[in-house]
């Protein structure tokens, strides 16, 4: 489903810094055009202040540049241990194992994971799925949680 972007979301953060770019870039070119009309020998103010400008946007634009990158890649969401994700699911009753575990960011603010988890021939896996996907999306707040369950088989584990 379509939502607005939320506040701290990327289209947010680089149109912010695309106004504040604006606006020191303004002011930077009016401090140069000042000087160089006070003292014509200053003319260097201008690249001197094209200088500037273009390290403050390199700056500012390379993290959000790096998170465009993780959700066009599908890389690992910001935030979310691997580990921490393959413990939650090891303490869910009857999990014995878990393998082919992999995290995936949609968005920077939809997360995705996927796992096959092994249980214990006792263990019913209609609870232990329902139990997995609250833990999963109460813990790390993925959007869409993929757990199938499977008999433990030791060459699994």
């Amino acid at each position: 489903p379509s939502r607005a972007p939320l506040p701290g979301s990327t289209s947010v953060r680089a149109a912010f810094i695309h106004v504040v770019g604006d606006l020191l870039q303004s002011v930077g070119v009016l401090v140069a055009a000042t000087i160089i009309y006070f003292k014509p020998q200053c003319k260097i103010a201008d690249p001197i202040s094209t200088l500037f400008f273009s390290i403050f946007v390199l700056g500012s634009t390379s993290t959000i540049l790096k998170d465009v990158f993780r959700v066009l890649m599908e890389g690992a969401p910001r935030g979310v241990a691997f580990e921490a994700v393959k413990e939650v699911l090891l303490g869910v009753s009857g999990v014995k194992g878990a393998h082919e575990l992999h995290l995936w960011a949609l968005t920077l603010s939809h997360h995705a994971m996927s796992a096959h988890v092994a249980i214990d021939a006792s263990a019913d896996p209609e609870v232990v799925l329902r139990e997995a996907t609250i833990q999963l999306r109460r813990r790390f707040g993925f959007a869409w949680c993929t757990v199938q369950v499977e008999r433990y088989r030791e060459e699994v584990a």
